[in-house]
């Protein structure tokens, strides 16, 4: 509801790194909406194994083609940005082992 707002409004939506909509729900985030922002980077805020099956498949189906960093998978996702067009982006796995 909110993706289809920004884009009726005619808001600039180009962005070079989105975070998923609620936890990548099956209706969190429309391929007309990421067709507008055109992101390379997509993050994905997720609990590891939870009860409603987030991330959806569909979604991430839809992401194909963009890297994906999943909190679930990757741990903690620490984005720096140097200006335009500079983006680093790293991970902090957790280890349980102890």
């Amino acid at each position: 509801e909110n993706e289809e707002e920004m884009q009726n409004a005619g808001m600039e939506l180009d962005a070079d790194i989105i975070k998923v909509g609620h936890h990548g729900s099956a209706g969190s985030t429309s391929v007309d909406f990421l067709d507008a922002v055109t992101p390379k980077i997509a993050v994905i805020s997720v609990g590891a194994n939870n009860d409603y099956s987030h991330p959806a498949d569909s979604i991430i189906e839809k992401l194909n083609d963009i890297k994906t960093y999943r909190t679930d998978i990757d741990g903690t996702i620490i984005v720096y940005s140097g200006g335009i067009h500079s983006l680093e982006v790293s991970s902090i796995k957790p280890d349980f082992s102890d």
